[in-house]
């Protein structure tokens, strides 16, 4: 029986552990390929070539390294992924971006931040 993201692409940043990595591997037990993003370090590499071995064999599974609070990686998930798979069909935003603050600078930043870019949409 096909799985229900059977011949998907699914792109899912913060993937190689905790939400992020259990989301991966049931897409791909449930047919998709799947495009993971992750750091980049050595912690995150091991984290990657162990659920490479965890997944079953003939998955089609891929790597794109690199910090998700550049712009410029999230142009390269995308990028690599269609290039890998042909298409993009699901995308997991996952990846904890942390911005280390005061709380009432944080909260006034977030304002503006929801001012400037939700609102007008």
């Amino acid at each position: 029986m096909p799985g229900l993201l059977e011949g998907k692409a699914a792109a899912i940043t913060g993937a190689v552990s905790g939400i992020g990595r259990a989301i991966a591997l049931e897409y791909l037990r449930q047919g998709a390929s799947v495009a993971v993003n992750h750091l980049g370090d050595e912690w995150s590499e091991n984290h990657f070539k162990s659920m490479v071995e965890e997944a079953k064999p003939g998955n089609r599974l891929i790597s794109v390294p690199g910090d998700m609070s550049k712009p410029e990686t999230a142009k390269k998930l995308i990028e690599e992924t269609v290039k890998a798979f042909g298409k993009l069909d699901i995308f997991v935003s996952n990846a904890g971006v942390c911005k280390f603050a005061d709380f009432l600078q944080y909260v006034q930043d977030t304002h503006m931040t929801f001012t400037a870019f939700v609102d007008p949409a």
